[in-house]
């Protein structure tokens, strides 16, 4: 049943990367605002029935002052969900569900001057919406983000990445610092090859970086598949790393990308 609080909204642009991941920006219903970093549910009626609605989350990758709502989108073969929302033309509409969700928030981490934005596939998306906002460059002078992909075409915006690191907005002003790291692990290339827990246990991150991560002047953001997430996180924590708790500052925040049944 399509949950009452519902709105549709319509497909304006697909960028299609390459066959099967795709950017999507639809229309941006009034008044409706987020934070960069959270997330929305998508919904679909898959089939011309009251029980046919299925919902999936997705993080914005647009900016809350944006006027369209974009998202990055990846089919997984046999999906319940992501076949057909990737498959949608433009004019098509599909339902957002309003509630935000996602912990992933920079306002949640206080001090250091470096931050670490580790990703994977489509974790990229928050990243993207948390760097296109000024107020991320004016808390930490230097940035340092990580995607770790299968396949090369599998990297994506390219474009707004460079515009990070030449725009005076961003990492382009004196003074500031970024670093784009692209991790490929199926096919060989000229970028690092091993999961990011390894890369980052052996030094390989940071040597790339030409930054050293440590607790007290680096605060870390992490999106990805589960089993990144826990490495990661169980290798930051054997450093000293931790999660902001209600009575306790933290420097390292975690999301978790995949969910069943996509």
């Amino acid at each position: 049943m399509i949950p009452p609080k519902a709105v549709q909204i319509r497909l304006l642009q697909k960028q299609v990367w390459r066959e099967g991941l795709v950017s999507l920006r639809f229309t941006k219903p009034e008044s409706f605002t987020f934070r960069p970093g959270q997330f929305v549910r998508l919904g679909l009626e898959l089939k011309a029935s009251e029980d046919s609605y299925i919902s999936r989350p997705y993080s914005f990758a647009s900016l809350p002052t944006d006027p369209f709502l974009e998202f990055f989108v990846v089919e997984v073969p046999g999906g319940q969900f992501s076949p057909s929302l990737v498959a949608r033309l433009a004019g098509e509409e599909v339902y957002l569900e309003p509630d935000l969700w996602g912990q992933l928030l920079p306002d949640r981490l206080s001090g250091g001057t470096t931050l670490w934005c580790l990703s994977t596939g489509t974790g990229l998306a928050p990243f993207i919406s948390i760097l296109r906002d000024e107020n991320t460059w004016k808390k930490w002078p230097k940035i340092v983000l990580v995607n770790s992909v299968r396949e090369v075409e599998d990297l994506c915006y390219s474009h707004q990445i460079e515009e990070f690191a030449q725009n005076s907005k961003y990492g382009g002003a004196q003074g500031r610092y970024f670093r784009y790291i692209p991790v490929v692990t199926r096919s060989p290339t000229q970028f690092l090859s091993r999961r990011i827990p390894l890369l980052l246990e052996e030094g390989s991150i940071q040597d790339e970086a030409g930054l050293q991560l440590d607790p007290v002047d680096s605060r870390v953001l992490i999106c990805g598949n589960p089993e990144m997430v826990k490495a990661t996180r169980k290798l930051l924590k054997e450093k000293g790393f931790s999660t902001p708790r209600q009575d306790k500052s933290g420097n390292m925040l975690a999301e978790n990308l995949w969910l069943p049944n996509k």
